[in-house]
């Protein structure tokens, strides 16, 4: 037997199959109980068939007459459905309605209990084949009395097939009642039970659908029959909590993505089949990732061999749940100093991450370490140099000096000299910090290039004019900028100008205007600064060689150019470098600012 995988057909056909079998039950039954009826009814008309013609007889039993009897049974012989028979006291047979008398034997024998019976007095029945016409009858007999004692007996004989005939008609009625009510029902129940279960049922079953491939925007609510909108409820409210759910997970996926998109750690997901699944902008940036395949293998993406080499047994071993190593490596001709991390997760989906391998870039970590002890050092030994002179010169302090004059001037000037550079060092160290601290707030002031051009002239007028240079202003804009650090700009700009720029050379600040931006050039004439120089020229303490001064007494700090490097990133501007040998320098630096 094939199985009936449509639910409306195996609804359907379990509901016919239901249906005729309550039919067919109700059928029996009600056939039972109207056969039982029918015969009680058949068997009651005998009876009171018995009872007319026995009053009959009874009546005129004492004058009748044998022509009277024969009248009477050719009159009851027209009534096919009954026999009526007349026998005396003594067996002879006086009337029947189906054979002729004389012809008939006498009854008064044992095989006709009903008659022996009756002859008692009383009435008896009996089933039989009859042996006059060979008909099964069902017999009552009754006796005819005469001054109350049986003068003869009368009987009623109805044939057996009547009550066959009378069950056969009534349970062929019913059985045609019935199919007639079958066939209504088959031909009704499919458009019932489509229009009040299965389409609803259609309609939750696509509604589950719609759920289970991810469709969540469609109401799933569903009015009809309690059970239909009980699991329409139960739907509908599963479609929100899914909705939910998935709505939560979509923010954290988002919120982790977004984390994970702004780490400066690079990270690569990796599942199970080796393959990367995520690379975050970080990864992006430090492997030069412009573009890659879907679901690329991590050597096609990270093409270095010291981290391949790294990475590969750890994905072919069993890992430890995690395992960190730093290497030094050579990535685009520049070196990195990386922290290699790889993690084994727990999850077992071979679609989802399996494993992470996170790059940390120390680099600038490190270098900013070691700028740090540098400066330390540095900072140590600009310190000791002016200390120990001046410690030298007040050791050679005595009570004789103080006779010699031209001695003790001479002491003096080289301890205000070194108490001068030791001041100028602290103060720009001072304005160093000044220009590196993110805390300082911005503070935002109007001014022009005139005033600007007005204290650059006044401060640096004597040795402008000492060294007999030609210096110039050129712009006229007005702007809102914060006024302190662009004066620490100009201001190392400017001193670390003159002091490489020969007597008679030229200096000028140019002030231009790009859009939002305010663009300063501070060109020189000067001694200019070798090519693999320029890169180390904004670091801290970095000095150049004193000789393109032509003067070693003019050996500064070196801090002026990182003050001016720091100032402009607090101004989140940018500044740049153009020199050569013999030829001049020139700075360009570009800060935001709002001209007015």
């Amino acid at each position: 037997m094939f199985p009936i995988r449509n639910f409306f057909t195996s609804f359907l056909f379990g509901n016919l199959l239901l249906i005729g079998t309550i039919f067919g039950t109700g059928l029996l039954v009600l056939s039972y109980e109207i056969n039982q009826h029918t015969t009680y009814l058949t068997e009651r008309f005998q009876e009171q068939l018995l009872d007319t013609v026995q009053n009959d007889f009874q009546t005129s039993w004492s004058h009748i007459e044998k022509q009277r009897i024969e009248q009477y049974f050719q009159h009851y012989s027209e009534e096919p459905k009954f026999r009526l028979t007349v026998i005396d006291i003594e067996g002879r047979v006086l009337g029947d309605t189906e054979f002729p008398a004389e012809k008939m034997e006498p009854h008064q024998t044992l095989e006709r209990p009903e008659i022996i019976a009756a002859m008692e007095g009383k009435r008896g029945k009996d089933i039989r084949s009859s042996q006059t016409t060979h008909v099964k009858y069902r017999y009552l007999a009754a006796p005819i009395f005469e001054e109350g004692t049986p003068v003869a007996v009368v009987r009623v004989a109805l044939p057996v097939a009547i009550f066959h005939e009378n069950r056969q008609a009534v349970f062929g009625r019913m059985l045609k009642g019935f199919a007639l009510m079958f066939l209504a029902v088959m031909i009704l129940s499919p458009i019932l039970l489509r229009w009040l279960w299965y389409k609803p049922l259609q309609i939750l079953n696509q509604a589950a659908r719609r759920i289970a491939n991810g469709d969540l925007a469609s109401s799933t609510f569903l009015e009809g029959p309690r059970e239909i909108t009980q699991i329409s409820q139960s739907l509908e409210t599963m479609r929100q909590t899914v909705s939910g759910q998935l709505d939560t997970i979509t923010r954290q996926r988002e919120g982790l993505q977004t984390i994970l998109h702004h780490l400066p750690d690079a990270i690569f997901a990796i599942n199970q089949s080796a393959e990367v699944i995520y690379f975050n902008e970080a990864a992006k940036r430090l492997f030069r990732i412009e573009s890659a395949k879907e679901r690329p293998l991590l050597q096609e993406l990270v093409r270095n061999a010291a981290i391949v080499d790294w990475y590969l047994p750890h994905l072919a071993g069993t890992p430890a749940p995690s395992t960190i190593e730093r290497n030094e490596v050579n990535l685009f001709g520049r070196k990195h100093f990386l922290e290699l991390e790889f993690v084994a997760t727990k999850n077992a989906s071979s679609e989802d991450a399996a494993y992470l391998l996170i790059i940390s870039d120390l680099s600038e970590s490190m270098r900013a370490s070691k700028m740090k002890t540098d400066f330390v050092a540095n900072a140590s030994h600009e310190l000791r140099t002016p200390l120990a002179a001046i410690h030298a010169a007040l050791d050679n302090v005595s009570d004789d000096v103080f006779g010699d004059r031209e001695t003790l001037e001479k002491i003096i000037q080289i301890v205000n000299r070194h108490v001068s550079r030791l001041d100028a060092l602290i103060e720009d160290l001072l304005a160093l910090h000044g220009a590196e601290d993110e805390t300082i707030s911005a503070r935002l002031e109007n001014t022009n290039v005139a005033e600007q051009q007005c204290w650059i002239e006044e401060l640096f007028r004597k040795r402008i004019n000492e060294k007999n240079l030609l210096f110039a202003v050129f712009g006229e804009d007005s702007f809102r900028v914060d006024n302190k650090r662009l004066g620490l700009i100009l201001q190392n700009l400017m001193d670390n100008a003159i002091k490489f720029t020969p007597s008679g050379g030229q200096i000028s600040l140019h002030f231009k205007r790009d859009e939002t931006f305010l663009v300063i050039e501070c060109r020189d004439t000067g001694s200019g600064i070798a090519l693999e120089e320029q890169h180390r020229v904004f670091e801290r303490f970095y000095q150049g060689d004193s000789s393109r001064t032509g003067d070693g007494r003019l050996r500064g700090t070196g801090l002026g150019l990182a003050i001016v490097k720091h100032a402009v990133e607090r101004l989140q501007g940018s500044i740049s470098l153009e020199s050569r040998l013999a030829q001049g320098s020139v700075f360009t630096v570009r800060v935001p600012v709002e001209f007015i």
